[in-house]
């Protein structure tokens, strides 16, 4: 260890690099030093050093140091001083160690002040400004005084800068929970007037967003008034993103209001608004906001006498929500002859919904023979009707009556399961199976979702469905395989069988069929783990790697990515995947070279393998170099955990954290991909050799992880994730000093969940190299033809609703899949409706399978499953995805918990 003196005296060295290491050293060295005054001194001296880079590590020191420094009001004032230096890393450093060492300051309110007036100065330079406001949440959740720092907060969303403006604004919502009671009226109060009078657009549009957050924390007597403001500022602006903004957030927030029967008044008064986009929001909140109302009759009516309403929207959403509003009625006898008196209806569509909703809620009538005898009455006046040439019945919707109405033998197969559910199983089920032979390829493909249904209560023990499968997914017809396709996910899990299905899977990869191809190979990755002969099936991947078919390349390099560790030649798997990460196709290469840091700690030459990570680092492509220096970072752990002394382990350590910086900071243009691994490592250092506070490392590590990543209120397995992670940050400021063993036992577990999380975090970043790709590419022209303009607005419309549901699902068990459907839905747009039919197609297509994949058989959501069979029947494309619209809002009541 170096003396104190001869550092003291490198202090004054004539080499920059000399003071710098003198800098580093009095930092790492300073609770071990005999006169902490002098290295005090020292510190700050040198961050006045001519040298940037010597005031850099000088300042760097000091915070590192900082909980023990004699004096810290001196120490503060140098930083606060420091962000004036015009030199960006120098004034950063400054901006980062204010925010870090804000939690030990003992005056905060003089500390907060200095924070607030660096930020807020025309004189501070443009990155000081910005730095402070996006580490804000750090400092708020230490600073007692919320009602200050509402004030402040507000003052800046004035600011000149609008990045200033927007992040102000965005933390109230942080700070309003904790405000005394007494003053969150007028803290209200000032928020809706933002929302509603600032000069900025920008700025009155992220108000908007603000007021439902934060109103479950309004004072009880305070929230029929506010919900009522929140209508008039909808109602009164002339911005129509401001009103979109309250009115999407209303479905969240009627069920903390008191009054609930005057909300829903209010809502329903809006369904005969003078514009549009209120009356179609207005019907999709009743929609979202019925199951509420403790009053469902009186939600049935306003339903009811929506059907008769002027706008076609409101009419066609209102006749839907009928059917999903039934079930909580007591007098369904009355409502029954109600939904009859609608097949009269002048409107077809109306006529139509009510015939539909007359077989869906058939399963309710406590009286099913009188029900049944109503259904008959309306067939022989269909058949009445039909003779004297009257308008197309009601009925005619549910009868197979001529070609057009081709779907009608698929319907017939389709309940098949539950008109015949006293039968036994096997029975039902050799039954189902003869139909799927059936000549008529819609009868077949009924056939098989009845399969699928009743395969779900028999675990495979009665009938392999999985072989029935196979066989029908060399079927002929294209829709047959494409409903066999989608099956494959929702058969396999159940198989018992499991060893071979891996080797079905990689034949079925080569069928004609595109989804077929597309869904054997997503299924690949769970196979692997099941078959025995895992070396085969490696070579089968690595064959597959090079297909045709991009979506099967993708499926086998995801699989290699996840099951090398399996495989019994490490060395073949670990030169398998350095050959990979040549590919020409970028995403197998991109997967095969981020495979590489994990797989490190199994390949058994580790020297030669370090070797081939030194040599990719200088690869051509850059996100090659980007995951090679990760993989680099992953291979100095394994040092560090092999490590018999605390030097190695601290060695390893840093130089991973340094890889992983590297690997952080390669540009990759303007995009910004999430960085997992550099934020956490780096404050693990921190942690375990600096002994800064383990939950302000945690809390930071949060901030910069979530920083830039889009819907993240949406992403609840990702912040499940970081919070396991920022718990093995406060377990290690837990760890005695000194203590090897056990800090090597904590970084195992880092590991090991980096490994578990791995794959969630390579679909994160597939994710936003995806959004950064997509955004080079031309907008989309509008108004090209009347149709395309319509489609765009039911996308719209769609987006809204999904949000809406998203919101209202928050706390339910429908939470993960309403938001899922969210963020999917988000990105759905289109260019060209001809050029783009087949993406329209496939995207809607794959919003249904996960409905079907997320949602589970039982009795209550059969009309969900209606409406997704509904959705597939159409041929309209148009109609198609309005009624997806519809269905999307029924989302959060799906029950999600199986019957036994």
């Amino acid at each position: 260890m170096s003396s104190q003196p001869g550092i003291h005296d490198k202090t004054f060295s004539q080499l920059p690099d000399e003071r710098i290491k003198a800098a580093r050293q009095l930092g790492a060295l300073f609770e071990a030093f005999p006169d902490r005054r002098q290295a005090f001194e020292d510190l700050l001296r040198l961050c006045s050093d001519m040298d940037s880079e010597v005031r850099e590590e000088a300042i760097n020191s000091l915070k590192t140091v900082f909980p023990n420094v004699p004096e810290k009001e001196l120490v503060w004032e140098r930083f606060e001083n420091l962000t004036a230096y015009p030199v960006e890393q120098v004034l950063k450093a400054a901006v980062d160690a204010l925010i870090t060492v804000f939690p030990l300051m003992p005056d905060k309110n003089r500390a907060w002040k200095d924070l607030i007036d660096l930020a807020n100065s025309k004189s501070s330079l443009e990155d000081v400004g910005r730095g402070i406001i996006s580490s804000l949440p750090n400092v708020i959740s230490e600073f007692l005084d919320k009602g200050q720092a509402w004030k402040d907060l507000l003052e800046m969303t004035a600011s000149d800068d609008p990045y200033i403006r927007e992040k102000a604004i965005s933390f109230l919502s942080m700070v309003f929970p904790e405000l005394p009671e007494e003053k969150k009226g007028e803290a209200w109060e000032g928020l809706l007037e933002l929302a509603g009078e600032a000069v900025d657009i920008h700025v009155r549009e992220q108000a908007a967003k603000i007021p439902g957050k934060v109103f479950p924390f309004l004072p009880d007597d305070k929230k029929d008034d506010g919900w009522e403001e929140m209508l008039n500022l909808a109602g009164k602006t002339v911005d129509q993103v401001v009103q979109k903004e309250i009115l999407i957030s209303l479905p969240s927030v009627f069920s903390s209001v008191p009054d609930k029967k005057r909300a829903w008044s209010n809502i329903f008064m809006l369904t005969e608004d003078d514009r549009e986009p209120v009356r179609k929001q207005a019907v999709d909140i009743l929609v979202s906001i019925f199951p509420d109302m403790s009053d469902k009759n009186r939600a049935w009516s306003d339903f009811l006498k929506l059907t008769g309403a002027r706008d076609m929207y409101v009419k066609d959403t209102s006749a839907d929500a009928l059917v999903s509003v039934f079930p909580y009625l007591e007098d369904k006898n009355t409502a029954w002859k109600e939904l009859i008196g609608l097949t009269e209806n002048e409107d077809e569509y109306i006529r139509k919904t009510a015939a539909d909703a007359l077989s869906k809620v058939f399963p309710y009538m406590s009286y099913k023979n009188q029900a049944y005898s109503d259904l008959e009455n309306l067939d022989e006046k269909y058949e009445q009707d039909k003779e004297k040439g009257i308008k197309k019945p009601a009925f005619d919707f549910l009868r197979p009556t001529g070609e057009k109405d081709k779907y009608v033998r698929k319907d017939a197969a389709e309940p098949f399961s539950r008109v015949y559910s006293g039968r036994p199983d096997k029975e039902i089920v050799e039954e189902l199976l003869r139909l799927s032979s059936d000549p008529d390829p819609q009868m077949r493909r009924g056939a098989i979702e009845s399969l699928l249904v009743l395969y779900s209560r028999k675990s495979g023990k009665e009938q392999d469905i999985w072989r029935e499968l196979l066989k029908v997914s060399g079927d002929a017809d294209t829709g047959f395989r494409k409903d066999a396709a989608g099956l494959l996910s929702h058969v396999f899990p159940a198989v018992e069988e499991k060893p071979d299905v891996f080797f079905d899977l990689v034949r079925l990869t080569e069928s004609q069929d595109t989804k077929l191809r597309k869904k054997a190979a997503e299924l690949l990755a769970s196979a692997f783990t099941y078959t025995d002969n895992k070396q085969s099936a490696w070579d089968d991947l690595l064959r597959l790697t090079s297909a045709e078919d991009r979506e099967v390349r993708k499926g086998a390099v995801l699989a290699l990515s996840s099951g090398y560790s399996e495989v019994p030649d490490k060395e073949k798997v670990w030169s398998d995947l350095i050959r990979l990460s040549a590919h020409s196709d970028s995403f197998v290469q991109r997967v095969a070279t981020r495979s590489l840091g994990p797989a490190f700690f199994y390949v058994p030459d580790k020297t030669q393998a370090w070797r081939d990570l030194q040599v990719l680092i200088d690869n051509p492509y850059i996100y090659v170099r980007r995951y090679a220096l990760q993989s680099l970072g992953r291979a100095s752990l394994w040092r560090a955990f092999r490590a018999e002394n605390e030097a190695t382990y601290l060695f390893g350590l840093k130089e991973a954290v340094k890889y992983f910086k590297q690997g952080a900071e390669t540009s990759i243009g303007t995009g910004i991909i999430p960085e997992f691994y550099y934020p956490f490592y780096e404050a693990l250092l921190q942690v375990l050799f600096a002994e800064r506070s383990s939950r302000l490392e945690s809390e930071r590590y949060l901030s910069e992880v979530t920083h830039g990543i889009m819907d993240l209120e949406e992403n609840q397995r990702l912040l499940q994730i970081l919070e396991e992670f920022t718990g093995l940050l406060r377990a290690a400021g837990e760890l005695a000093p000194g203590d090897l063993p056990a800090r090597k036992k904590l970084l195992e577990a880092c590991i090991e969940a980096f490994d578990r999380s791995s794959g969630f975090f390579g679909a994160v970043e597939e994710d936003a190299i995806l959004a950064q790709k997509t955004l080079k590419k031309e907008y989309p022209k509008s108004g090209k033809v009347i149709q395309e303009q319509k489609l765009k607005d039911v996308l719209s419309g769609i987006r809204y609703k999904a949000r809406t549901a998203c919101l209202q699902a928050k706390g339910k068990p429908t939470e993960k899949m309403a938001c899922i459907v969210s963020q999917k839905v988000r990105e759905w747009t289109f260019q060209d409706l001809e050029r783009d039919r087949k993406k329209l197609d496939r995207q809607l297509e794959s919003l249904l399978d996960i409905l079907i994949i997320q949602i589970p058989y039982v009795p209550e959501n059969t009309f969900i499953f209606e409406n997704l069979e509904n959705i597939r029947q159409e041929q309209d494309l148009l109609e198609r995805y309005r009624r997806v619209g519809r269905l999307i809002s029924l989302i959060p009541r799906v029950r999600m918990s199986s019957r036994a």
